[in-house]
C-alpha cells in the first residue's frame, strides 16, 4: 500500500489549510490530469512511484476529511516522516524528533498502516546487520505505530527470530538423538553461533512485543547446553551458553531454573578444571594403581609369592599422596582398597599373615575418610587376631 500525499501531487504545499477548499481542490485536480494527460507514459512520476489518475483521484477525495487534511498538511512540512511513509527513505531515523501531533491517537492511526510496513523492512535489516545504535534510533519511532498495526511492524523480525529458534532447537535435536554433526573436537562452536544467532545487546533493547520469544530463546539455550552436557560432558561450553542465556531480559517463570542450572554447571567446569590441571599427577597414580591391580591378580592366581610383591608396595610414596589436594581423594581411596584387596589374597591364598599385615598397614597409612579408615582396621584387626591364634 503506498503512501501518496494529495497536498503534494496537486502542488498546494505553499497555500495555507485555512484557505483550502472544494474549489481550489477542483482546479488543483484538472492541472495535475492535463499533465498527466500530456506526459509521455500517461503517469505521474511521484518520488519515485508511478501514479495513474486513478491513483491520484482516490487520495485526493480523501481531502474531503477535516482530519485528513490537516494531517496531510502536517506531513508537507515534517518532509522526513513524509517522505519516509512514501518510499521509506531512513534519513528520518537520524533526526528523529517527539511532536506533540504524535500524541494524537488519530494521528497515529492515520499513518500507521503506511509506517508500520516501511518500519518493519528498516528494524529487520538493523537487527540482521547488527547495528545496535541504528536499532536504537530506530525503536524510537514506534511511538508512530497503532496497536493494531503491532503484527504488521514487527513480522519480518518475529519471523527472523523464529527461524533462528528452529536452527538452534534442530540442533539440539540432532545432539540428543546422536545424529550431530558436532564433535568433542568442534563442539565449541556453538558458542559463538548462539551468540550470532541470539546477540544480546540486541535482543535486549527490542519492546515487550518480543519478550515472549526472548522467553523462548532462553529455553532454547538451555535444552541445547543440556544435549550438549549430557552427550560431550563439557562444562565449559555449557556454562558459556547459560551465562549468555542470563544476560538477555528474560521474564519467565523459569528463570531461576536457568539460574539453578548456572550455578550446577559452574561447579562441574571447576571441577573439570582441576581434573586437567592436575590430570599429570593423577596419571602417575593411576599407573601405580595399575600396578597394584597386576600384582593383586598375579597373587590370585598363585603366580607370585607375597613377599616378592613387597618390594613394590613399600616403594609406594605415601608422602606424596597424601600431601596432595582434594582432587586426589578418589585415587587415595582406590589404592587403599587395592592394598586390603592385595592383603586379603596374601593371607587368603597364600596364608602369609606377616606380609598381608605389612600391607594393611600400608594402606592405613594412607589419608582416609574415618569411614573408610574404620573398614581398613577392621581388616587389620581381624589380621593381628589370626596371628595370635598361629603364634599359640
Amino acid at each position: 500500500m503506498n503512501f501518496i500525499n494529495p497536498i503534494e501531487i496537486l502542488e498546494l504545499e505553499n497555500t495555507d489549510i485555512a484557505v483550502i477548499d472544494n474549489s481550489i481542490v477542483k482546479k488543483a485536480k484538472r492541472k495535475l490530469f492535463a499533465d498527466i494527460d500530456l506526459s509521455d507514459n500517461g503517469h505521474l512520476d511521484y518520488k519515485g512511484l508511478s501514479l495513474t489518475k486513478t491513483d491520484c483521484e482516490k487520495v485526493i477525495d480523501e481531502l474531503e476529511n477535516t482530519n485528513a487534511l490537516e494531517f496531510y498538511s502536517h506531513l508537507v512540512s515534517n518532509k522526513l516522516l513524509n517522505e519516509f511513509l512514501v518510499n521509506g527513505n531512513e534519513r528520518l531515523f537520524e533526526s528523529f524528533k517527539q511532536e506533540s501531533i504524535y500524541k494524537l491517537p488519530e494521528f497515529v492511526k492515520f499513518i500507521s498502516p503506511y509506517f508500520s510496513p516501511k518500519f518493519d523492512r528498516a528494524i529487520l535489516k538493523a537487527f540482521t546487520d547488527e547495528d545496535v545504535e541504528r536499532l536504537r534510533n530506530i525503536l524510537r519511532t514506534q511511538v508512530l505505530i497503532s496497536t493494531a498495526d503491532l503484527n504488521l511492524a514487527f513480522k519480518g523480525l518475529s519471523i527472523e527470530i523464529q527461524n533462528r529458534l528452529q536452527k538452534v532447537d534442530a540442533i539440539t535435536k540432532d545432539i540428543k538423538n546422536e545424529e550431530s554433526d558436532y564433535s568433542d573436537e568442534d563442539i565449541d562452536e556453538v558458542i559463538d553461533l548462539v551468540k550470532d544467532l541470539f546477540p544480546k545487546e540486541l535482543l535486549n533493547q527490542l519492546p515487550p512485543y518480543f519478550q515472549s520469544q526472548i522467553n523462548k530463546i532462553a529455553a532454547s539455550i538451555n535444552f541445547l547446553q543440556l544435549a550438549i552436557w549430557n552427550e560431550f560432558g563439557n562444562s565449559h561450553v555449557a556454562l558459556n551458553l547459560l551465562e549468555h542465556l542470563l544476560e538477555l531480559n528474560i521474564e519467565s517463570v523459569s528463570k531461576p531454573t536457568f539460574q539453578k542450572n548456572y550455578e550446577i554447571v559452574k561447579r562441574k567446569h571447576i571441577d573439570q578444571l582441576e581434573q586437567e590441571k592436575f590430570a599429570p599427577i593423577l596419571k602417575v597414580w593411576a599407573e601405580t594403581l595399575l600396578n597394584l591391580r597386576t600384582i593383586h591378580t598375579k597373587i590370585e592366581e598363585s603366580k607370585m609369592k607375597p613377599k616378592d610383591a613387597l618390594g613394590t608396595i613399600n616403594s609406594i610414596p605415601i608422602e606424596d599422596l597424601n600431601k596432595l589436594e582434594s582432587f586426589a581423594d578418589e585415587i587415595r581411596i582406590s589404592i587403599a582398597f587395592m592394598l586390603r584387596g592385595i592383603s586379603v589374597s596374601m593371607w587368603n591364598v597364600h596364608h602369609d599373615i606377616d606380609t598381608a599385615i605389612k600391607t594393611i598397614t600400608k594402606a592405613l597409612s594412607i589419608n582416609l575418610t574415618s569411614e573408610n579408615k574404620t573398614k581398613l582396621n577392621a581388616d587389620f584387626s581381624k589380621l593381628k587376631e589370626l596371628k595370635k591364634k598361629e603364634m599359640k
